[in-house]
């Protein structure tokens, strides 16, 4: 059954509790139908009371707010939507406080309400308030109970509580996900010989609409695991490889899956401690290199091209690929991450006040890219981030 439905089947079975128990207290028709009315209309009031309340305690802790929905009886999840800085002081209590803020308020109204009952003696009160107090309570300890979805309250609530640690990592990778994101546009804003095919078809075999229905798919969220990214990935590369795909094409892919695997790759080696496999870096230099024949003089192939080297211990080549960056000329989110991979470069190098200058230049809007160059600044020794191998001149 569909989201929609079972709302459908759920507010049904709340409207006819409600008229059969009010029908029992105030013996009127009438009656009982104004009473199982306005406990229904107070569903949508909780229901906003409960955003509310998650609302107003995001604002007291200074959680930033991206966006609040409300949205009852559509289908839809009514939502606050906070951005916390990953690095942010006593991160774990505030977001329990903030996941605890709407069932909590609802709770409260529960009590109010209930308290409320014994200060009147008409029956269609009494049952409207009993009724609109039951279904706060319902909706509080509903919301705290940890649901099968990821967004749930309780389930939120438990993760921040029991895994700080782990929460605030996930928080810090879904913010560089969104810096890999960034630099994929850029790089399909700046793509030449793009010719924007129309509805991406998946698993199709033209190489540019299965590019096109890959980004597309994991941009959006509509793939289901990484088994599945992967296998898309897989898919890709093959066609990249193959001797009937054109050139252009065949570029075009392995820039896309060189910065999305080796800006991730870069990240888990820093941040996570884990190297790259062989077997990874091999893959990744030979797509680098389909897009880097085709266009040495572009960006965007520099970029992946100098990942590879970075992936595969080769500041120096690196390096040499992001001497000339073209602010003004280049897009500028793909000059932050050339100029943010030439800094790692240059770290590896030793050349740690070329770094800063180059950390510099990046502007600061890739926060999680430039921690990451930042971690290799300081670490000693700086971290490997993959056991040495050869790759093919370029």
């Amino acid at each position: 059954m569909s989201p929609r439905r079972r709302l459908v089947a759920v507010s049904i079975l709340l409207v006819l509790e409600a008229v059969a128990l009010a029908l029992f207290v105030t013996e009127s028709v009438t009656g009982a139908i104004a009473a199982a009315g306005l406990t229904c209309v107070s569903l949508w009031v909780h229901v906003v009371l409960h955003e509310c309340g998650h609302l107003v305690v995001a604002k007291l802790l200074r959680l930033p707010v991206i966006a609040v929905r409300i949205a009852p009886f559509t289908g839809w999840r009514s939502e606050v939507w906070v951005r916390p800085t990953p690095s942010a002081t006593a991160l774990p209590l505030r977001m329990v406080l903030f996941y605890l803020g709407g069932p909590m308020t609802n709770l409260c109204t529960a009590t109010v309400l209930g308290a409320a009952t014994a200060l009147t003696s008409a029956p269609l009160t009494r049952v409207a308030l009993l009724g609109a107090a039951l279904v706060a309570a319902l909706l509080g300890v509903v919301n705290l109970i940890p649901g099968v979805s990821p967004r749930s309250d309780g389930r939120n609530l438990l993760r921040w509580l029991f895994a700080p640690t782990a929460s605030r990592a996930a928080l810090q990778a879904g913010y560089y996900q969104e810096e890999v994101s960034r630099t994929l546009q850029a790089i399909a804003r700046g793509a030449v010989g793009d010719d924007q095919p129309g509805d991406p078809v998946r698993g199709g075999n033209d190489p540019r609409l299965a590019l096109a229905a890959f980004q597309q798919r994991w941009s959006t969220g509509h793939a289901q695991s990484a088994a599945d990214f992967i296998a898309d990935a897989e898919r890709l590369a093959a066609l990249a490889r193959a001797d009937s795909t054109d050139p252009m094409a065949a570029a075009a892919i392995g820039q896309v899956l060189t910065v999305q695997f080796g800006l991730w790759y870069l990240y888990v080696a820093v941040v996570n401690g884990s190297p790259v496999e062989h077997k990874e870096v091999r893959e990744i230099s030979e797509l680098a290199q389909l897009a880097f024949h085709v266009q040495p003089h572009m960006l965007s192939p520099r970029v992946a091209m100098s990942l590879a080297h970075l992936l595969n211990q080769r500041p120096e080549q690196a390096r040499s690929l992001l001497l000339d960056i073209r602010p003004g000329v280049d897009p500028p989110d793909l000059c932050s991450v050339a100029f943010l991979l030439r800094a790692i470069a240059e770290c590896y190098l030793g050349n740690h006040a070329d770094a800063d200058t180059v950390i510099r230049a990046a502007g600061g809007d890739y926060q999680q890219l430039t921690q990451v160059a930042a971690a290799i600044q300081a670490a000693e020794p700086m971290p490997p981030l993959f056991a040495l191998a050869p790759m093919a001149d370029t």
